[in-house]
């Protein structure tokens, strides 16, 4: 992205924030397709919410006009329930890529033949996302389903296959939800996808209930317990390790947060949420960001949706939230304050050279956010 670019996206979404109003629109916006699943994960309750619905092909088609239209980087991540079981999914795809979207999707792998892995390396997507909660069948299995450990590994496998032989594609990556079921494989899954050929490692922590992300319960299931943190630690210490000398794995905040989060001990000086980063388009054609719904893309569009009271109402809940869910999609750190904003811009020029220009363009952006701001604070009040 543009040097300038992102510093202007940084204090939209940071004075989105302390305004209460949107002067940018979300960064990410999932799209659920439907619920309906290959799998019906241990740890996952999505096939249990809104059985029976799944967005119409009109519709997303609809909303992805609408994205195509905002100013600025903005990423579609297709998802479910499962996201190939949808028959017309690389038609949606092809839509998004055409109209410029950065389109992502994630999957368990279950459908992912070497034809269908052709097809998706091919698709235009940006990135492709299986998720692997195991280094071993067993783990991996009593999570999921039989069969699914090695249905995961072909899939992976096959994606890197094809993007090797057309030269470019997606970015292949793995996926996965930490808790105490594998709690001790949590480094182990690091030189399995390694040797595979997976190019990148994300791992992100068990949720209570898909349908309430501010639900954390230390006797949930899944839940890894107090006297289980030590051994997290010392497989973060592992993770972190290889990150710094090999790379592979993506941290988008401090990973020894994951601590603080199951002890229920984390607060919104380590982690918050931006109420404008994120948007999730349910198979109901509902709207949330997090909590309740704010309107429905059948009866209006997104910009009337984003605009609306309910979500400005939807937005403050957010902001009062105590119970960091330390979900990436809803995180922009780099916007959290000016010094976070100034920190960013700095650390992104390159040479003295880059640095009087970049300097001369930031100043000039400053002066219109100014005056923009400005007139913005006057129709709020």
């Amino acid at each position: 992205m543009n040097h300038i670019r992102r510093l202007e996206d940084n204090l939209e979404y940071h004075f989105s924030e302390v305004l209460e109003y949107p002067l940018v629109r979300p960064y990410w916006v999932y799209i659920s397709l439907s619920h309906k699943c290959t799998y019906n994960c241990k740890m996952c309750g999505v096939v249990k919410i809104l059985r029976g619905h799944e967005l119409p092909k009109a519709t997303v088609k609809k909303a992805l006009d609408e994205i195509s239209r905002w100013k600025g980087e903005h990423v579609v991540m297709f998802t479910g329930g499962e996201t190939f079981l949808r028959k017309d999914i690389f038609e949606l795809i092809s839509y998004a890529v055409k109209k410029g979207i950065k389109a992502e999707a994630v999957s368990n792998g279950s459908l992912i033949s070497e034809a269908m892995a052709e097809k998706i390396i091919k698709s235009g997507l940006h990135n492709i996302a299986i998720s692997l909660d195991g280094a071993t069948e067993k783990t991996h299995e009593f999570i999921r389903e039989k069969g699914s450990f090695a249905k995961a590994l072909n899939a992976l496998s096959s994606l890197v296959a094809a993007k090797k032989k057309h030269g470019s594609g997606p970015q292949i990556s793995a996926w996965t939800t930490i808790m105490k079921e594998n709690l001790n494989e949590l480094y182990d899954i690091i030189p399995l996808v390694k040797e595979l050929g997976v190019e990148c490692l994300v791992y992100h922590p068990v949720i209570v209930a898909q349908d309430d992300m501010q639900n954390t319960s230390a006797s949930a299931p899944f839940w890894i317990k107090a006297e289980e943190l030590e051994t997290l630690k010392k497989q973060i210490d592992r993770i972190v390790e290889y990150k710094f000398n090999s790379g592979l794995v993506a941290f988008l905040h401090d990973p020894y947060l994951w601590i603080k989060y199951f002890q229920a001990s984390l607060t919104k000086d380590d982690w918050k949420c931006n109420p404008f980063v994120f948007l999730n388009i349910g198979p109901d054609a509902d709207v949330r960001s997090c909590g309740s719904a704010f309107g429905n893309i059948n009866s209006n569009g997104l910009e009337e949706v984003l605009l609306s009271e309910d979500a400005l109402q939807a937005r403050k809940a957010m902001k009062a939230c105590q119970k960091p869910c330390l979900q990436t999609c809803w995180a922009h750190p780099e916007s959290d304050s000016l010094t976070a904003i100034t920190a960013d811009f700095i650390s992104g020029i390159r040479n003295e050279k880059e640095k009087k220009k970049l300097l001369k363009e930031a100043l000039n952006l400053l002066g219109s956010f100014e005056e923009r701001l400005r007139k913005e604070a006057q129709c709020l009040s």
